[in-house]
């Protein structure tokens, strides 16, 4: 393994494709008054000469002045090795990267500004520094301290456990390359040595904040940045690089022995961080090791955690998208630094390339048109709606990855290249979702339909929510169903309430069984929710299949003991106007009131949508005539209550009212309940429409027959099983 790295030739400036080869290099720590004399071994941190390899390649120097027991000038010796080594590639690092919002959270990040350290755009306050009001991390500062145990009102524990992963200082050290100020190099040291006196390394996992897996990975790959950024510095002394390289190998060590016990993201993020610290650190003893069992739980992992539908285990497009990127940077580690192809299986890129069809797919047509602001992905499963511009980014690093991949090209240049994916019914079945769509232009009509399919626990910090049957549906560059949010990641008290509303069953465009015909209509902060969630979502492909006058896809689950919900969609594509039918069957031996749910458009448009309770159903009055009419028929009476719904786009604990409603019919023992639902476009009119389902209801378990008339106009629609 040392002698790959001494013999790699590319050096970072080459992979930056700067044509200022010297911006990176122009301080070379050579005008520093210090001199090996000056300082006692004291200063240094002599566990340092343990963890690094003394024999390792271009460290003659460093040993020849160590075995003297002159630890300060071997330590200097060494700084100066890291600042003139070449051929080792951090894919995180090039020149003029940051952005300015990073600039200004990497100045906020200072002791003069009140170590505001910026967790994530969630956590945020608005005030006024001197410049007007804006959006700024909360202060940390206490007196002359900081106060690592501050958190803001109202915020749950995410907040105190991304606090340990040091977000802010990537961008101070992007701040430094750009500026050369100083100020942000004594800002890192300050806050970091802080930070190691109060949080010292613990031998195992005694919680999930300061050293708990993804904070460790978290502050390991910021560390890696940092150094690359801050290294040329006059104040970037030996004494702190005893200290910085002592603690990187706590880290890296610390994630070696205390392996993430679930197999998902949060498993990835740290092996692959394994393999960063031993690719790019090679001087330390334990490298090799960090790397060889990171590549070798990676390769274990892709198979288990990448279904093969193309979706990560987790079923949240959010942590899909996640660790495709830390997978992408990963390939660009092994290939820029010349590592051997066979460190990862052959079955990576395969997988990786089914990964990025998922993203495709999940995409709205208003992802060609879309502005920067506006939202273009679903929001299933603890996911976070992803906008142009993120997405468009990511395509672009796909396309990068598999340039011969033609619908990749056309996503990534918002089509000016490539071809477009088809427009006919794409199935994931093994994650359970289904997509429904005429076309990738803004005006095109989609449907996304989840009956997701999970074995783990229903427990409230799952990402995967009790949702199965649910769907958004997106029309002419309007979602109008989209999925209620996730508000808070919990912790205990409101923050738990809150995020178990909008896990809950009923939060979602699904069906419940309940004991109660009313509803419950407080707010989500009020209690903890969910006892008439579904107990399993072990969601199946019943049928799909596509005619000349629609196409269809027919799932179900069991969501309890004796009920379980089959959902039917059909696409139906007259030229002149296309349009949905949902069947919905509550089927088994189980007693109660089934429940409909339906939650429509967002709070901005609350007051565009309108319930017709008296005729089961709803429309919209949107005045840019983009608008839907949504009625619903059963097989026995139907009862309407108006339900208070709520969306949110993020996870402060933040919600906003929107209109929704349930649809209630009274399940006997024996007897199934069935509803049809149409939801049909229209500008502004009232269309007539009526249904019937006419198959034997006897047999339903085989198969389903349905009539739907609209404007006169007859459809027959049904399947066999």
């Amino acid at each position: 393994m040392k002698n790959i790295f001494f013999i790699c030739v590319f050096s970072l400036i080459a992979f930056t494709g700067c044509t200022d080869d010297d911006e990176l290099y122009k301080n070379s720590g050579k005008d520093s008054a210090e001199e090996e004399t000056s300082f006692p071994n004291e200063e240094i941190d002599q566990r340092l000469f343990k963890v690094i390899n003394l024999d390792y390649p271009g460290l003659e120097q460093v040993k020849a002045w160590y075995e003297t027991g002159n630890y300060y000038s071997a330590s200097k010796a060494l700084l100066e090795y890291y600042r003139g080594r070449i051929g080792i590639i951090n894919p995180y690092v090039s020149l003029n990267s940051i952005t300015t919002q990073q600039a200004r959270y990497a100045e906020l990040a200072l002791a003069e500004n009140g170590y505001r350290f910026y967790i994530n755009a969630n956590y945020l306050e608005e005030k006024d520094l001197g410049n007007g009001k804006e959006k700024v991390p909360y202060s940390l500062k206490s007196g002359k301290e900081i106060n690592w145990e501050f958190i803001p009102k109202g915020a749950d524990d995410e907040y105190r456990k991304q606090l340990h992963r040091h977000n802010w200082i990537p961008f101070q050290a992007m701040a430094y390359q750009k500026t050369q100020d100083e100020i942000y190099m004594l800002g890192w040291k300050d806050v970091y040595s802080d930070w190691v006196s109060k949080f010292p390394k613990t031998e195992t996992v005694v919680d999930e904040f300061a050293w708990w897996q993804l904070q460790v990975s978290t502050r390991l790959m910021g560390q890696a940045q940092a150094f690359e950024y801050f290294k040329f510095s006059s104040n970037f002394t030996p004494q702190w690089l005893s200290f910085f390289l002592v603690h990187f190998a706590e880290h890296a060590d610390f994630l070696l022995k205390n392996r993430y016990p679930d197999e998902n993201n949060i498993l990835f993020s740290q092996i692959i961080s394994m393999v960063f610290a031993g690719t790019l650190f090679p001087e330390f003893k334990d490298a090799p090791q960090w790397q060889a069992e990171g590549c070798r739980i990676i390769n274990e992992q892709l198979e288990k955690q990448f279904l093969p539908d193309g979706m990560l285990s987790d079923l949240s497009l959010h942590y899909h998208i996640g660790i495709l990127d830390e997978l992408y940077n990963l390939k660009r580690l092994i290939q820029e630094n010349h590592l051997p192809e066979n460190l990862l299986t052959s079955k990576f890129d395969q997988i990786l390339e089914k990964a990025t069809e998922i993203v495709i797919h999940f995409t709205y047509p208003n992802y060609f048109e879309a502005g920067s602001n506006e939202y273009c992905t679903s929001a299933f499963n603890d996911s976070w709606m992803k906008t142009k511009n993120v997405l468009e980014k990511n395509f672009k690093k796909y396309a990068e990855m598999f340039p011969n991949n033609q619908e990749l090209a056309w996503m990534a240049t918002r089509g000016g290249q490539g071809h477009a994916p088809s427009a006919g019914i794409k199935v994931f079945e093994n994650s359970g979702h289904y997509i429904l769509r005429n076309g990738w232009d803004k005006t095109s009509t989609m449907l996304i339909h989840s009956n997701n399919y999970s074995n783990e626990k229903m427990d409230i910090w799952s990402h995967n929510q009790p949702d199965n049957g649910t769907f958004e549906l997106y029309h002419n560059g309007r979602n109008f169903f989209p999925d209620s949010g996730v508000s808070s990641y919990g912790g205990s008290g409101t923050p738990n309430n809150i995020r178990s509303w909008f896990r809950q069953t009923k939060s979602h465009n699904t069906m419940i069984l309940s004991d109660k015909e009313t509803e419950d209509n407080d707010e989500p902060n009020a209690k903890r929710y969910g006892d008439e969630d579904i107990k399993n979502t072990l969601g199946k492909l019943i049928r799909k299949g596509e005619t000349n006058q629609y196409q269809f896809v027919a799932t179900e689950n069991q969501g309890y003991a004796n009920f379980t919900h089959r959902r039917s969609i059909f696409f139906v594509t007259p030229k002149e106007k296309p349009f949905f039918v949902i069947v919905d069957e509550g089927i088994g031996n189980a007693t109660g009131f089934s429940k409909l749910y339906f939650h429509l458009c967002d709070d901005k448009t609350a007051e565009s949508v309108s319930l017709d309770i008296e005729n089961h159903g709803a429309h919209t009055t949107f005045s840019d005539n983009n608008n839907l009419f949504i009625r619903s028929f059963g097989n026995a009476d139907i009862t309407q209550n108006e339900v208070k719904g709520y969306i949110s786009y993020d996870t402060k604990g933040l919600f906003l009212p929107r209109k929704a409603y349930s649809l209630v019919m009274d399940k006997k023992e024996n007897s199934p309940v069935r509803y049809i639902t149409v939801i049909y476009p229209v500008a502004n009119e009232t269309p007539e429409i009526s249904a019937r389902f006419t198959d034997d209801e006897t047999f339903i378990e085989d198969a389903i027959k349905l009539e739907v008339t609209v404007n006169g106009q007859r459809y027959e629609l049904g399947y066999t099983k």
